[in-house]
């Protein structure tokens, strides 16, 4: 994953859990891991698009997480970070091995960011994690799952089992199939049924 892709997951997920606000670059910076001259790059598209208003003394507000996520989103590549496409039972066997970290994207963490019972579609193809390097040719070929290269930030933050809620929902945007999309679907109108306080304020 690209580093500018990182900060905007690192403040669409802080927006979603309502740290919106900023004190300088560094700060962003050093939250997500990479250079200040990325973060300002990074920024840079978000304020043009209005998802975040630099303050007039010092740092930067997030004033639209939707349009935040969505940015993050359009711009993933899934294709990009995927090691392995396989079938359903190859990546079991691998998840049993005590010794290998993982986190599950896609649409079975929407289920648990969604509360845990699945009331929406078919799971689909699913969405694995790993810092472990692995090789298409140690796996048969399938498209039930893909297995992606996890970030150093992912793998020292993603301590629940699942990707961040941002990851999950730029993950299923960017999947093929109509279950990732009923997925995506559900999960927006959970994270913004109502206007976003910028909306209902600026009258």
């Amino acid at each position: 994953m690209k580093n500018v892709e990182i900060v905007w997951r690192t403040l669409a997920d802080a927006a979603l859990e309502s740290r919106r606000n900023w004190n300088s670059i560094n700060d962003i910076a050093e939250a997500a891991s990479v250079a200040p001259s990325t973060t300002h790059q990074a920024l840079g598209r978000l304020v043009d698009i209005g998802a975040v208003r630099p303050n007039s003394r010092r740092g930067y507000t997030v004033v639209s997480p939707e349009k935040l996520l969505e940015a993050f989103a359009a711009h993933r590549n899934l294709r990009a970070d995927t090691m392995v496409s396989t079938t359903l039972p190859a990546a079991q066997k691998l998840l049993d091995d005590d010794q290998i970290d993982y986190a599950i994207s896609g649409s079975t963490a929407a289920v648990h960011y969604l509360g845990g019972q699945n009331t929406v579609a078919d799971l689909g193809r699913r969405i694995v994690y790993t810092t472990r390097r692995l090789s298409q040719s140690d796996f048969p070929a399938g498209d039930e799952v893909i297995i992606l290269a996890e970030d150093p930030l992912a793998a020292g933050t993603w301590k629940s089992g699942y990707a961040s809620l941002a990851q999950t929902y730029a993950d299923l945007w960017a999947s093929p199939g109509w279950q990732a999309a009923e997925f995506t679907r559900a999960l927006k109108a959970k994270l913004f049924a109502e206007a976003d306080w910028e909306q209902r304020t600026s009258a």
